[in-house]
C-alpha cells in the first residue's frame, strides 16, 4: 500500500479564523455584530494582500500580512487601536480554537500507517507552530512545509507553493517518489483545493457549510468534497 500524505491546511480547515471576533469584542470594546464585521475584513484583506503579492511577485512574511490587513481592516471601520492592543491581537490570532473535529480527525487519522500527515500553511514557523501548540496538535504532525521556506516564498494557490509541497516530501523520502497522485491537500479554502489540483496534487475540500462547489475562477474542482474532517478517516480507511 502507497503512503498517501494529507497536506492539512490549517487556517480555516484546522483552526476556526472567526473565532478571533471574541478577541476583537474584548480587547477594542465593540459589539458582537462589529467585531464579526471587523473579523471578516481583517481575513478578507489578509488574503487579498497574499494575492496582491503573488501578482506583483513579492514576499512579505505571513505575520507581516496579517498585522497589516488588521491595519487595513480597523481603518476602514474607523477604530483606534494602541500598539499594545494591536499585538494582543496579534497574540490571540497565533492561538486560534480548532474546529471542534479537528484533534480527534488527527489523532485518528495518525494511527493509520499509511497515512502521513503534515501542515502546509501560509503562515510562517512561529505563527504555525504557536497555532499548533496551543491547539495540541504538534503531536500527531509529523512535518510543516509553509510559505515561508526559503526555497517556496510564495502564497497560495500559485503553483510554486504546491511544487514545494511535492519537493519537500520527495526530499524526505528513500524509496517510491510521491506523485500527484498520492499527495492530498486538506483545505475549506476553495482557491486552495483549486490551487492543489491546477499542480496536479488531490484535494480534499472541507464543505462545513454544506454549500456545495460553487467557485468558478477556473474549471478545476476538488477530487473529494467532505462535510467534517471524520469523513476522511473513512476514506483513508478504505484504502488501507
Amino acid at each position: 500500500m502507497r503512503t498517501q500524505a494529507l497536506a492539512f491546511d490549517i487556517y480555516g480547515t484546522l483552526l476556526d479564523t472567526n473565532g478571533i471576533a471574541k478577541a476583537l469584542q474584548s480587547q477594542l470594546n465593540l459589539d458582537e455584530p462589529k467585531a464579526m464585521q471587523v473579523s471578516l475584513l481583517w481575513r478578507r484583506y489578509q488574503l487579498e494582500y497574499t494575492y496582491r503579492l503573488n501578482s506583483m511577485q513579492l514576499y512579505e512574511p505571513f505575520d507581516v500580512v496579517t498585522r497589516n490587513a488588521l491595519a487595513h481592516a480597523l481603518a476602514e471601520q474607523h477604530i483606534q487601536a494602541d500598539n499594545e492592543t494591536v499585538e494582543g491581537l496579534m497574540n490571540a490570532y497565533n492561538i486560534l480554537a480548532p474546529f471542534e473535529d479537528a484533534i480527534p480527525a488527527l489523532q485518528a487519522l495518525s494511527k493509520l500507517s499509511h497515512v502521513k500527515i503534515l501542515i502546509f500553511s501560509n503562515g510562517t514557523k512561529q505563527m504555525v507552530t504557536s497555532a499548533l501548540n496551543s491547539a495540541s496538535a504538534t503531536a500527531f504532525t509529523e512535518a510543516l512545509i509553509l510559505a515561508d521556506d526559503p526555497d517556496i516564498q510564495v502564497y497560495k494557490p500559485a503553483k510554486k507553493i504546491y511544487q514545494g509541497l511535492l519537493s519537500r516530501l520527495n526530499a524526505d523520502r528513500e524509496e517510491g517518489a510521491y506523485t500527484g497522485e498520492d499527495v492530498w491537500l486538506v483545505s475549506g479554502n476553495p482557491f486552495d483545493v483549486a490551487g492543489a489540483r491546477n499542480a496536479g496534487l488531490q484535494a480534499f475540500w472541507l464543505d462545513r457549510a454544506g454549500g456545495g462547489w460553487i467557485d468558478n475562477a477556473v474549471p478545476l474542482k476538488p477530487s473529494k468534497i467532505v462535510r467534517t474532517l471524520e469523513e476522511i478517516i473513512d476514506l483513508m480507511k478504505i484504502q488501507e
